[in-house]
């Protein structure tokens, strides 16, 4: 139990290379530093993002096949939204997980929420210098945690959440949003800060 250490491990994986082809999902929710269950989906991408790339079938292993019949991200973002509520979402390497929910979100017409994000590969780098790699399953190795089958958003999830609880008992910091370094705005953020000035 850490008291304070709130927030939802998030990960994605997508159907080709473009960050708006989001085609699983995965999501842990941690309360006071114990991780819940974890939820994994398939997501079908939008109109004219469904198209997997041999690259990324190579990763995952997610094929289109397979997510037939998957709800789509304008049915999977509510929920997220339910499910998050007003916890940050963490994730390793969080900028590309960002760039994901916006133009997942902006390619079907919506706006993307406004999420609180923050990085665990971030919080490695500030709390555990001179690590030989910061990859989060190269993390997952030198300290000792579960084990992982990577490039599953799940497993990934999972992960990122069990690093941030190990980072929060070795630094003593048990808020989380002090446990993490501040992430830079958004472009999506900017562009909407431009709008409105």
């Amino acid at each position: 139990m850490i008291p304070g250490l709130d927030f939802v491990a998030i990960d994605f994986e997508l159907a080709n290379a473009k960050h708006s082809s989001i085609c699983q999902i995965g999501l842990v929710k941690v309360r006071d530093g114990v991780l819940g269950k974890t939820h994994t989906h398939f997501v079908m991408p939008p109109a004219g993002q469904q198209n997997f790339g041999h690259r990324q079938i190579a990763v995952h292993g997610i094929t289109r096949r397979m997510i037939d019949g998957a709800d789509g991200w304008d049915l999977m973002l509510p929920r997220l939204e339910a499910f998050t509520g007003d916890l940050p979402l963490v994730a390793h390497n969080v900028v590309a997980e960002r760039s994901m929910i916006r133009q997942t979100t902006e390619a079907i017409g919506l706006t993307p929420p406004p999420f609180t994000f923050y990085c665990t590969q971030r919080a490695a780098q500030l709390h555990l210098p001179g690590q030989e790699s910061y990859r989060l399953n190269m993390l997952v190795e030198s300290l000792g945690l579960p084990p992982l089958q990577h490039h599953d958003a799940g497993e990934d999830a999972a992960a990122a959440a069990h690093l941030a609880v190990r980072l929060s008992e070795l630094s003593g910091i048990s808020d989380v949003h002090a446990l993490f370094p501040a992430m830079k705005p958004s472009p999506s953020a900017n562009r909407a800060s431009k709008k409105s000035d």
